[in-house]
């Protein structure tokens, strides 16, 4: 055999190893795995977005957050951020959060005239409607009425039971277009368990609104409820800022940035 054939041979091995490890790298990410086995997967593929994105297609945006969103994040966390600079943080996050949401909204093409000549452009089609799941979603308020001044306002409250961390209803107010097939942007902050989100999730179908038309705008999301939200509501979108390490054994999302809602409204829990 020359020297010219036996190169050929090893490149014709080469590349027959490289497809049956990318053949094997498909099936891990394609078969019908447990919440566990994900959650498993997603820990040891956190520096491959390609293989994150796979796992947790329901995510609409990259998992690395930029250098910007990094160092807001480390002020949320801060203990030592007092209240005004939490919320000064959390329009400033929230504002990339809409750039985010907007990136799934549907758009059209229009014709400008600029002070020299026409040009295309890209304009929003379709009307947005804002869902804030209380309290926390209240927060982000602010920042997307600013972006969508026209969007009509849905509440939902829904209460975490501290001990067993299960959601229990209170209370909803829902616009009369919420049905009308225009897109759905749910500000829920954190993500922990995501069993809130289901709630008002379901809340939302029952009430006639399409799943794919629902997005959800988030600063910090546990794995755990992301793995939830994609099992139950395959069709739905998420947007968030950072994906953090897990849950504790609380339920609380590690390492987090404690309850957003009493740190944006100066609201501390003195109990503990």
């Amino acid at each position: 055999m020359t020297t010219k054939t036996r190169r050929a041979c090893i490149a014709v091995l080469f590349g027959v190893c490289m497809l049956s490890t990318l053949s094997a790298k498909e099936a891990t990410f394609g078969q019908k795995r447990t919440a566990l086995e994900i959650l498993t997967l997603i820990q040891q593929n956190r520096g491959d977005e390609e293989a994150l994105a796979k796992l947790l297609p329901i995510v609409q945006c990259s998992f690395k957050p930029s250098k910007y969103e990094q160092v807001l994040m480390a002020q949320l966390r801060d203990t030592q951020t007092t209240t005004t600079q939490f919320r000064s943080v959390s329009e400033k996050i929230g504002a990339l959060l809409v750039n985010k949401v907007i990136e799934c909204l549907p758009s059209k093409t229009v014709v400008v005239e600029t002070p020299l000549t026409k040009c295309y452009g890209e304009a929003l089609s379709g009307q947005v409607e804002l869902v804030s799941v209380m309290r926390s979603g209240d927060a982000l308020l602010d920042t997307f009425i600013k972006h969508f001044p026209d969007a009509n306002i849905s509440k939902f409250l829904v209460q975490r039971d501290e001990k067993t961390a299960e959601p229990h209803f209170k209370y909803m107010k829902i616009s009369p277009e919420l049905t009308s097939g225009h897109s759905v942007v749910i500000t829920e902050p954190m993500i922990a368990t995501g069993g809130s989100l289901e709630m008002v999730i379901s809340l939302l179908k029952e009430k006639g609104v399409k799943e794919e038309n629902i997005i959800v705008a988030s600063i910090c999301a546990a794995p755990e409820g992301l793995v939830r939200l994609n099992d139950r509501f395959p069709k739905l979108r998420v947007v968030m800022t950072m994906l953090d390490e897990k849950l504790n054994e609380k339920k609380y999302i590690v390492p987090g940035l404690g309850d957003f809602g009493d740190r944006f409204f100066g609201t501390p829990d003195l109990s503990h």
